[in-house]
């Protein structure tokens, strides 16, 4: 069992979530104490009043949000960042190729998830490449929710694509802010066969390979990428490059530690791969 108190600069943006989940108001006296273990994070509110309720003993709250930040804080994911109720689904890829309000074309599924499958690059690719379309959902150490959308997916080609139907986006309060793409898409998706995924030249790279890749459509070796794959626990980004900057990016600079990495592809595409070129055709 361990105790972590509630980082001063983080505990009025908490105090101000538990009340908005809440539906009520708490006083500014209010005190918050997580309280970790394993796969659960928990609330304790002391000394306060929720709506017209008085808290004269301790009392649990427990929500999403303190699970995802307060197991980052200690190198622990959820089950899953994106369950299928989240909220976060449809605002996220509402008329994208992966929109799932079409049941009959799509249907979600996790296809790479680090914690499970792998952090190395070569993993990531064995799992995702010949899927189509992706989502890439991160978890930063410091609690932050954040991916991209690829609508290329991933072939391990060495080479970029252009799309302008890819984007960066966020979680903030519950809510999902995007960074487009700028106009004609230019070097949207770079499909690095020894990294994980990879937007624009550098503005979110999770995995990035080794050493330099000089590109090709054949792909690398067999040495090469045994040699050079990347680690997803690390993301670097330089927002700006091929995306707009969204408001408030939570993410910046070269050593971003990530302590889980999912993607969600369409699992009604049937996929082939074969020496880094993939063909994925939805029924």
């Amino acid at each position: 069992f361990r105790v972590f108190p509630v980082p001063t600069y983080r505990l009025k943006d908490t105090q101000d979530r538990v009340a908005q989940q809440s539906n009520t108001k708490m006083s500014s006296s209010a005190k918050i104490i997580l309280c970790l273990i394993p796969w659960q994070a928990s609330a304790f509110l002391v000394g306060t009043s929720i709506g017209n309720f008085p808290i004269s003993t301790s009392t649990r709250l427990s929500f999403s949000f303190l699970q995802e930040w307060a197991g980052a804080l200690v190198g622990q994911a959820p089950n899953s960042l994106l369950p299928s109720n989240s909220p976060l689904i449809s605002p996220l890829l509402s008329e994208t190729s992966l929109d799932p309000s079409d049941p009959e074309r799509v249907s979600l599924s996790r296809s790479y998830k680090a914690s499970v499958d792998g952090w190395s690059a070569s993993q990531f690719h064995s799992a995702v490449d010949g899927k189509g379309s992706g989502l890439v959902v991160a978890l930063s150490r410091t609690g932050s929710k954040f991916g991209g959308f690829n609508p290329l997916g991933w072939m391990s080609t060495d080479d970029y694509g252009s799309t302008s139907s890819a984007f960066l986006w966020y979680e903030k309060n519950g809510k999902v802010v995007k960074g487009r793409i700028y106009d004609g898409g230019n070097a949207a998706i770079f499909d690095y066969a020894t990294g994980g995924p990879n937007f624009g030249p550098a503005d979110l790279c999770i995995g990035p390979p080794q050493q330099a890749v000089m590109g090709g459509f054949t792909g690398p070796g067999s040495e090469d990428v045994i040699n050079n794959t990347g680690d997803l626990h690390q993301c670097q980004s330089n927002v700006g490059g091929a995306y707009e900057v969204p408001k408030g990016w939570p993410v910046r600079g070269q050593n971003i530690e990530l302590v889980e990495v999912e993607v969600y592809t369409n699992g009604k595409v049937v996929s082939t791969t074969n020496a880094g070129i993939g063909r994925w055709l939805p029924f």
